[in-house]
Protein backbone atom coordinates (compact mmCIF):
# COMPACT_ATOMS: atom_id res chain seq x y z
CA UNK A 1 0.00 0.00 0.00
CA UNK A 2 1.37 3.34 -0.80
CA UNK A 3 2.06 5.84 1.23
CA UNK A 4 1.60 10.10 0.37
CA UNK A 5 2.99 12.41 2.29
CA UNK A 6 1.54 16.66 2.71
CA UNK A 7 3.53 18.97 4.48
CA UNK A 8 4.41 16.91 7.99
CA UNK A 9 1.23 14.57 7.22
CA UNK A 10 2.06 10.97 5.84
CA UNK A 11 -0.80 8.60 5.56
CA UNK A 12 -2.31 5.39 3.45
CA UNK A 13 -5.76 4.88 2.23
CA UNK A 14 -7.96 2.02 0.42
CA UNK A 15 -11.04 2.52 -0.60
CA UNK A 16 -13.98 0.03 -2.51
CA UNK A 17 -17.43 0.76 -3.95
CA UNK A 18 -19.64 -2.49 -4.37
CA UNK A 19 -23.14 -2.60 -5.34
CA UNK A 20 -25.77 -3.76 -2.51
CA UNK A 21 -27.38 -6.90 -2.45
CA UNK A 22 -31.02 -5.77 -3.98
CA UNK A 23 -29.58 -3.24 -6.28
CA UNK A 24 -29.12 -3.32 -9.74
CA UNK A 25 -26.81 -0.53 -10.29
CA UNK A 26 -24.40 1.74 -7.90
CA UNK A 27 -25.60 4.91 -7.38
CA UNK A 28 -22.55 6.04 -5.19
CA UNK A 29 -19.10 7.79 -5.95
CA UNK A 30 -15.30 7.71 -4.79
CA UNK A 31 -13.62 11.11 -4.26
CA UNK A 32 -10.06 10.24 -4.26
CA UNK A 33 -7.50 12.98 -4.88
CA UNK A 34 -4.70 11.47 -1.99
CA UNK A 35 -2.09 13.71 -3.52
CA UNK A 36 -3.62 16.60 -2.03
CA UNK A 37 -4.77 14.61 0.91
CA UNK A 38 -8.35 14.71 -0.30
CA UNK A 39 -10.91 12.02 0.65
CA UNK A 40 -14.74 11.50 0.21
CA UNK A 41 -17.91 9.65 -0.63
CA UNK A 42 -21.54 10.55 -2.30
CA UNK A 43 -24.43 8.90 -2.23
CA UNK A 44 -26.60 9.64 -5.06
CA UNK A 45 -30.29 9.73 -4.52
CA UNK A 46 -33.19 9.56 -7.37
CA UNK A 47 -33.11 6.33 -9.09
CA UNK A 48 -31.51 4.84 -11.59
CA UNK A 49 -28.70 6.91 -13.82
CA UNK A 50 -29.78 10.21 -12.11
CA UNK A 51 -28.65 8.98 -8.77
CA UNK A 52 -24.96 8.38 -10.60
CA UNK A 53 -24.91 10.99 -12.84
CA UNK A 54 -25.50 12.95 -8.94
CA UNK A 55 -22.90 12.02 -7.39
CA UNK A 56 -20.08 11.83 -10.19
CA UNK A 57 -21.27 15.04 -11.25
CA UNK A 58 -20.64 16.19 -7.42
CA UNK A 59 -17.25 14.00 -6.60
CA UNK A 60 -15.95 15.71 -9.50
CA UNK A 61 -16.47 19.53 -9.10
CA UNK A 62 -16.28 19.33 -5.78
CA UNK A 63 -12.44 17.40 -5.71
CA UNK A 64 -11.62 19.81 -8.72
CA UNK A 65 -12.59 23.16 -6.80
CA UNK A 66 -10.72 21.79 -3.86
CA UNK A 67 -7.71 20.85 -6.07
CA UNK A 68 -7.32 24.41 -8.00
CA UNK A 69 -8.01 26.33 -4.67
CA UNK A 70 -4.48 27.51 -3.43
CA UNK A 71 -5.67 26.35 -0.27
CA UNK A 72 -6.30 30.16 0.68
CA UNK A 73 -9.09 29.77 3.63
CA UNK A 74 -10.09 26.22 4.49
CA UNK A 75 -13.70 26.72 5.52
CA UNK A 76 -14.37 29.33 2.19
CA UNK A 77 -12.50 26.63 -0.49
CA UNK A 78 -14.43 23.52 1.17
CA UNK A 79 -17.93 26.31 1.50
CA UNK A 80 -17.22 26.76 -2.59
CA UNK A 81 -16.51 23.58 -3.58
CA UNK A 82 -20.09 22.77 -2.09
CA UNK A 83 -21.94 25.04 -4.13
CA UNK A 84 -19.95 23.94 -7.63
CA UNK A 85 -20.73 20.67 -6.77
CA UNK A 86 -24.67 21.54 -6.31
CA UNK A 87 -24.22 23.97 -9.53
CA UNK A 88 -23.00 21.56 -11.54
CA UNK A 89 -26.13 19.17 -10.50
CA UNK A 90 -28.61 21.53 -10.93
CA UNK A 91 -26.82 22.81 -14.21
CA UNK A 92 -27.24 19.42 -15.75
CA UNK A 93 -30.82 18.75 -14.65
CA UNK A 94 -31.45 21.72 -16.46
CA UNK A 95 -30.07 20.34 -19.82
CA UNK A 96 -31.67 17.14 -19.31
CA UNK A 97 -35.43 17.27 -17.96
CA UNK A 98 -35.19 13.31 -17.71
CA UNK A 99 -32.92 13.70 -14.70
CA UNK A 100 -34.70 16.39 -12.43
CA UNK A 101 -34.63 15.33 -8.74
CA UNK A 102 -31.54 13.69 -8.89
CA UNK A 103 -29.17 14.58 -5.85
CA UNK A 104 -26.52 13.67 -3.47
CA UNK A 105 -25.18 13.33 -0.57
CA UNK A 106 -21.44 14.25 0.09
CA UNK A 107 -18.91 13.74 2.78
CA UNK A 108 -15.10 14.72 2.35
CA UNK A 109 -12.09 14.90 4.75
CA UNK A 110 -8.99 16.94 3.56
CA UNK A 111 -5.34 16.17 5.49
CA UNK A 112 -2.62 18.71 6.46
CA UNK A 113 -4.73 22.20 6.04
CA UNK A 114 -4.34 25.63 7.31
CA UNK A 115 -1.75 23.57 10.15
CA UNK A 116 -0.11 21.18 8.62
CA UNK A 117 -1.77 18.80 11.92
CA UNK A 118 -5.59 19.38 11.22
CA UNK A 119 -7.54 18.31 8.75
CA UNK A 120 -11.18 19.37 7.60
CA UNK A 121 -14.45 18.19 6.87
CA UNK A 122 -17.24 19.32 4.44
CA UNK A 123 -20.44 17.17 4.76
CA UNK A 124 -24.15 17.37 3.88
CA UNK A 125 -26.52 14.59 3.83
CA UNK A 126 -25.90 10.90 5.42
CA UNK A 127 -23.05 9.78 4.74
CA UNK A 128 -20.44 10.12 7.38
CA UNK A 129 -16.81 10.25 8.72
CA UNK A 130 -15.57 8.37 11.50
CA UNK A 131 -12.62 8.89 13.57
CA UNK A 132 -11.05 5.53 15.42
CA UNK A 133 -8.97 6.51 17.98
CA UNK A 134 -7.86 5.59 21.32
CA UNK A 135 -9.64 1.95 20.84
CA UNK A 136 -12.78 4.25 19.90
CA UNK A 137 -15.28 4.81 17.23
CA UNK A 138 -16.44 8.21 17.37
CA UNK A 139 -19.12 9.68 14.17
CA UNK A 140 -17.65 13.24 13.73
CA UNK A 141 -20.54 14.12 10.96
CA UNK A 142 -24.24 14.77 11.75
CA UNK A 143 -26.85 13.05 9.70
CA UNK A 144 -29.08 15.71 7.90
CA UNK A 145 -32.25 13.45 8.46
CA UNK A 146 -35.74 14.04 10.70
CA UNK A 147 -34.39 10.69 12.59
CA UNK A 148 -31.11 11.34 13.47
CA UNK A 149 -32.77 14.80 15.21
CA UNK A 150 -34.38 12.67 17.06
CA UNK A 151 -31.17 10.48 18.54
CA UNK A 152 -29.64 14.32 19.35
CA UNK A 153 -32.81 15.14 21.13
CA UNK A 154 -32.31 12.05 23.15
CA UNK A 155 -35.19 10.53 21.94
CA UNK A 156 -34.60 7.42 20.28
CA UNK A 157 -30.99 5.37 20.86
CA UNK A 158 -28.50 4.36 18.22
CA UNK A 159 -29.36 1.33 17.65
CA UNK A 160 -33.21 2.17 17.49
CA UNK A 161 -32.27 4.89 14.55
CA UNK A 162 -30.50 2.59 12.63
CA UNK A 163 -34.05 0.27 12.78
CA UNK A 164 -36.24 3.03 12.37
CA UNK A 165 -38.55 3.01 9.27
CA UNK A 166 -37.35 6.53 7.67
CA UNK A 167 -33.68 6.52 8.33
CA UNK A 168 -33.00 7.26 4.55
CA UNK A 169 -35.31 10.04 4.46
CA UNK A 170 -33.05 13.03 4.46
CA UNK A 171 -33.31 16.89 4.64
CA UNK A 172 -30.28 18.25 2.71
CA UNK A 173 -28.23 17.41 0.11
CA UNK A 174 -26.84 18.32 -3.38
CA UNK A 175 -28.87 19.29 -6.22
CA UNK A 176 -32.31 19.81 -4.88
CA UNK A 177 -32.23 23.86 -4.37
CA UNK A 178 -29.34 26.65 -4.63
CA UNK A 179 -29.54 27.23 -0.90
CA UNK A 180 -27.33 24.77 0.75
CA UNK A 181 -26.31 24.44 4.04
CA UNK A 182 -23.26 22.16 4.45
CA UNK A 183 -21.46 20.97 7.99
CA UNK A 184 -17.50 21.89 7.82
CA UNK A 185 -15.21 21.79 10.34
CA UNK A 186 -11.68 21.16 11.30
CA UNK A 187 -10.08 18.59 13.87
CA UNK A 188 -6.26 17.90 14.47
CA UNK A 189 -4.27 14.68 13.88
CA UNK A 190 -2.78 12.32 15.62
CA UNK A 191 -0.19 9.56 14.17
CA UNK A 192 -2.35 6.28 14.53
CA UNK A 193 -5.79 8.08 13.95
CA UNK A 194 -7.90 6.15 10.92
CA UNK A 195 -10.71 7.50 9.48
CA UNK A 196 -14.04 5.80 7.51
CA UNK A 197 -15.56 7.34 5.14
CA UNK A 198 -18.69 6.00 4.25
CA UNK A 199 -22.44 5.84 2.73
CA UNK A 200 -25.44 4.41 4.62
CA UNK A 201 -25.18 1.23 2.72
CA UNK A 202 -22.01 0.19 5.43
CA UNK A 203 -23.54 2.06 8.42
CA UNK A 204 -27.05 0.89 8.15
CA UNK A 205 -26.16 -2.55 7.54
CA UNK A 206 -23.25 -2.65 10.84
CA UNK A 207 -23.38 -1.40 14.18
CA UNK A 208 -20.74 1.56 15.31
CA UNK A 209 -19.76 -1.82 17.58
CA UNK A 210 -18.85 -3.87 14.35
CA UNK A 211 -17.15 -0.82 13.07
CA UNK A 212 -15.15 0.12 15.90
CA UNK A 213 -13.89 -4.11 16.79
CA UNK A 214 -12.93 -4.73 12.46
CA UNK A 215 -10.96 -1.52 12.66
CA UNK A 216 -9.17 -2.04 16.03
CA UNK A 217 -7.80 -5.90 15.11
CA UNK A 218 -7.03 -5.52 11.31
CA UNK A 219 -4.80 -3.76 8.94
CA UNK A 220 -6.13 -1.01 6.81
CA UNK A 221 -6.70 -3.27 3.76
CA UNK A 222 -8.19 -6.57 5.47
CA UNK A 223 -10.65 -4.13 7.95
CA UNK A 224 -11.71 -2.87 4.49
CA UNK A 225 -12.98 -6.40 2.91
CA UNK A 226 -13.70 -7.11 6.27
CA UNK A 227 -16.33 -4.48 6.72
CA UNK A 228 -17.79 -5.37 3.29
CA UNK A 229 -18.05 -8.93 4.51
CA UNK A 230 -20.07 -8.16 7.38
CA UNK A 231 -22.47 -6.03 5.37
CA UNK A 232 -23.21 -8.76 2.46
CA UNK A 233 -24.43 -11.05 5.71
CA UNK A 234 -26.35 -8.44 7.10
CA UNK A 235 -28.51 -8.32 4.24
CA UNK A 236 -27.00 -5.06 2.60
CA UNK A 237 -29.87 -4.19 0.44
CA UNK A 238 -28.38 -0.52 -0.55
CA UNK A 239 -24.63 0.10 -1.96
CA UNK A 240 -21.84 0.44 -0.27
CA UNK A 241 -19.06 2.75 -0.46
CA UNK A 242 -15.67 2.72 1.95
CA UNK A 243 -12.81 4.66 1.85
CA UNK A 244 -10.52 4.16 5.29
CA UNK A 245 -7.85 6.56 5.76
CA UNK A 246 -4.81 6.11 8.43
CA UNK A 247 -2.46 8.72 9.45
CA UNK A 248 0.93 7.53 9.90
CA UNK A 249 3.28 10.39 11.08
CA UNK A 250 1.79 14.17 12.10
CA UNK A 251 2.86 16.94 13.41
CA UNK A 252 1.45 15.47 16.71
CA UNK A 253 3.69 12.22 16.37
CA UNK A 254 2.45 11.19 19.87
CA UNK A 255 0.49 7.47 19.16
CA UNK A 256 -2.71 7.01 19.93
Amino acid sequence: MREYCKDQVRYRYCSSSKIGLVRKNNEDSLLLLPEIGLFGVCDGLGGHAAGEVASSLAAGAFGKAVSESGEADVWQVLFEAIIKANLSIMEEQSRTPALTGMGTTLSAIWLGVQVSNEAAIAHIGDSRVYRYRDFALEQLTEDHSPVFELFKKGMISKEEMQRHPHKSLIDRCLGISSVVEPQIFSLPLRRGDRFLISTDGLTDSLSDDQISKTLAERELEGALGRLFDQAYRAGAPDNISVVLVEITESADSTPN
